[in-house]
């Protein structure tokens, strides 16, 4: 029992020096956030294009585009808690997460190729390639996102050292979103004298080579600490994760208002290219150009964002930049204006605001991480990391679901003038349906509590238990 006293008797000097021990060098942590600039090469360029390739490209109604990225979708995030267990399972010399990457580079890319390939289908045979080519892609991205995401949790404990690591991967990140809002239509441009479906094949090709090189410098960069990953522990079974899982109030929370800020997002994104357009009557390249000016924007918040979350919370913070972002959708909506000065102001509100929630998100998934442990004693950082993305991928398939739904319902014809009450609906659509998204998402995250005093005690506590394990 002394040892025990012993064990937590001055946390203020034991804090001290797990904050020194946990301090992260620059480089690596530079070397983390490379990672998701290459990752959105894949993800935005999706997020951002699919759904108008599949219905004003391959020719796709607009419901079977919508339903095929849903469907897809669902399995990527259902398949990504199985993903995590595995990586919990796993053990080599290069850590747990960290093989994925090394590994599964390669097999992503090819499989983001694939989906673009010119195979020069029709009817049935076109929606089932389109189909069996995302499913082989979603699973292939979960494979390596996934450990990728949670890599972040074995990195270091300090609430504040993961605020940066979040920091160096959202810049990183949207800084590649920006890279692939601007560059792809010009790269479909310079490959399209084969047809647009050869274009959009080649901008892909030269997209997934860039991705596997940061893939794999993150892979050189980054080190688990071992400490952290439990290598001498029996992986939970899935029983008792799930139970971590059900208990764990604040990751019930965050994943209420991810699922929702990722709906209404994934509108705006995808729903970009069709109010450019066909409500302004301008070149579907603009759309592009505006989401660039989006990622750029987002860029240059993230250490604002850093900052204030580090002094009004997260939080606070999270439901700030829905504010503003809220703001800026709204503004938009009022706006007659169809001019692409006037979309650029109103996205860049926007995007000032939504730069909260990316850098907030990944930062408080970890703290969630260690408040399971703490109530449950199971700690699984792959799993949880896996949970959030099913949730997430979730409603960004029934986001794109709803879109095709939507514009069928509206009337929408592919490459096509479109009525007024249609091109009006578009607007909409981005605007006051995307905006109701984040008033839910700010209301079920104005009831989280685990703030850094919080979850810096529950820190203490974990590390507290471990002596009294071993004494037994």
């Amino acid at each position: 029992m002394a040892t025990n006293v012993a064990a937590v008797s001055d946390p203020g000097a034991k804090a001290g020096a797990e904050r020194s021990a946990d301090r992260i060098p620059l480089p690596r942590i530079l070397g983390y956030g490379i990672g998701d600039f290459g990752f959105n090469f894949y993800w935005f360029s999706l997020q951002l294009f699919l759904a108008y390739y599949y219905t004003d490209v391959l020719g796709l109604r607009s419901e079977v585009a919508g339903l095929i990225i849903f469907l897809c979708l669902t399995w990527d995030g259902i398949i990504d808690p199985a993903i995590g267990v595995l990586a919990n399972r796993t053990q080599t010399r290069w850590g747990k997460y960290r093989p994925f990457l090394l590994f599964g580079s390669i097999p992503l890319a090819a499989s983001f190729t694939f989906m673009f390939a010119p195979v020069g289908l029709e009817g049935a045979a076109l929606i089932g390639y389109a189909f069996a080519t995302q499913v082989l892609f979603r699973t292939m991205y979960g494979l390596v996102n996934i450990p990728y995401s949670a890599l972040m949790a074995t990195m270091t404990r300090d609430s504040m050292q993961r605020n940066w690591l979040a920091g160096a991967r959202m810049i990183c990140a949207f800084l590649g979103t920006a890279v692939v809002s601007y560059f792809t239509p010009r790269l479909v441009t310079y490959f399209t004298s084969g047809g647009r479906t050869t274009g959009y094949f080649g901008a892909t090709a030269v997209l997934a080579v860039i991705a596997t090189v940061f893939t794999l410098l993150t892979f050189a960069a980054t080190r688990e600490d071992s400490s952290i990953t439990h290598t001498k522990e029996q992986p939970p079974p899935v029983s008792e994760l799930l139970r971590m899982i059900a208990t764990n109030v604040p990751f019930l929370q965050i994943i209420a208002g991810i699922g929702f800020f990722s709906f209404c997002n994934m509108l705006v994104t995808s729903g970009l290219v069709y109010y450019v357009k066909y409500y302004l009557g301008q070149d579907p390249a603009i759309a592009g150009e505006a989401a660039s000016l989006m990622q750029i924007t987002i860029t240059a918040m993230i250490l604002p964002w850093t900052i204030a979350a580090r002094y009004v919370g997260k939080r606070w913070a999270w439901q700030a930049g829905l504010a503003i972002a809220f703001a800026g959708l709204i503004g938009l909506y009022f706006s007659e204006a169809r001019e692409v000065g006037v979309l650029y102001g109103f996205i860049v509100v926007y995007a000032i605001g939504s730069a909260s929630i990316g850098i907030n998100f990944w930062s408080i998934v970890p703290d969630t991480v260690e408040y399971g442990e703490w109530r449950t004693g199971v700690r699984a950082e792959a799993f949880v990391f896996g949970f959030v993305t099913l949730i997430q991928k979730i409603a960004l398939g029934a986001s794109s679901a709803f879109l095709g739904a939507y514009l069928g319902w509206v009337g929408y014809v592919a490459n096509q003038p479109q009525s007024p009450e249609t091109a009006q609906a578009i607007k909409v659509m981005i605007t006051l349906v995307a905006a109701g998204g984040l008033i839910v998402s700010a209301l079920v995250m104005h009831f989280y509590r685990l703030d850094a005093r919080a979850h810096a005690r529950l820190v203490q506590e974990i590390a507290a238990r471990k002596p009294s394990r071993e004494q037994v």
